[in-house]
């Protein structure tokens, strides 16, 4: 089994809009590991979209839907995994994610981030779904950095292409 930094998975943290996504679907790629998007694993085991279960049951009921997909997903070897933005907000979570992956925190500023949520077509954002986004954004940022900040490596992704992000951590990683 290969390991990076010690771990057996890879587990890319960071806000919204910072890369997880484009770069765990890459970075899998290029390692020859299966990708998993906890986002998209939490939209078909509720059989319905993330804003649909922010609308029905607010972000507690998404983040028990996240709780759960987590639990069953991070400790599987082998994979990279996309977690979504929110994840380590969790202390339950936070743990096991340490424990089970080499975390990977994609940063972007609050610009970029704000630069592509705008420019987005994707799928909607049920937290940036206010009169203020730019507001929400800092405050956000503010409130989730410290947990962002338990990581393996940090990572920045402003400007950059996503076979370039790719290439950092895999240099990074030693694999």
């Amino acid at each position: 089994m290969r390991l990076f930094l010690g771990k057996p998975s890879i587990a890319l943290t960071g806000f919204m809009f910072t890369g997880k996504s484009s770069v765990g679907r890459w970075l899998a790629r290029e390692l020859c590991l299966e990708f998993v998007d906890l986002d998209e694993e939490i939209v078909r085991r509720a059989g319905r979209p993330i804003e649909e279960i922010f609308t029905a049951g607010g972000e507690q009921a998404f983040r028990e839907f996240e709780r759960k997909a987590a639990q069953e997903i991070l400790p599987v070897a082998g994979r990279v995994i996309s977690t979504g933005g929110g994840l380590v907000i969790d202390d339950a979570n936070r743990s096991l994610v340490r424990q089970t992956s080499c975390v990977v925190w994609l940063t972007a500023t609050a610009e970029t981030i704000l630069e592509r949520f705008r420019t987005s077509r994707g799928k909607p954002r049920p937290l940036l779904d206010v009169p203020d986004p730019a507001a929400r954004v800092a405050e956000l940022l503010g409130q989730r950095e410290p947990f962002y900040r338990d990581c393996d490596l940090m990572v920045a992704t402003d400007g950059r292409l996503v076979e370039d992000v790719c290439a950092e951590i895999i240099g990074r990683i030693g694999s």
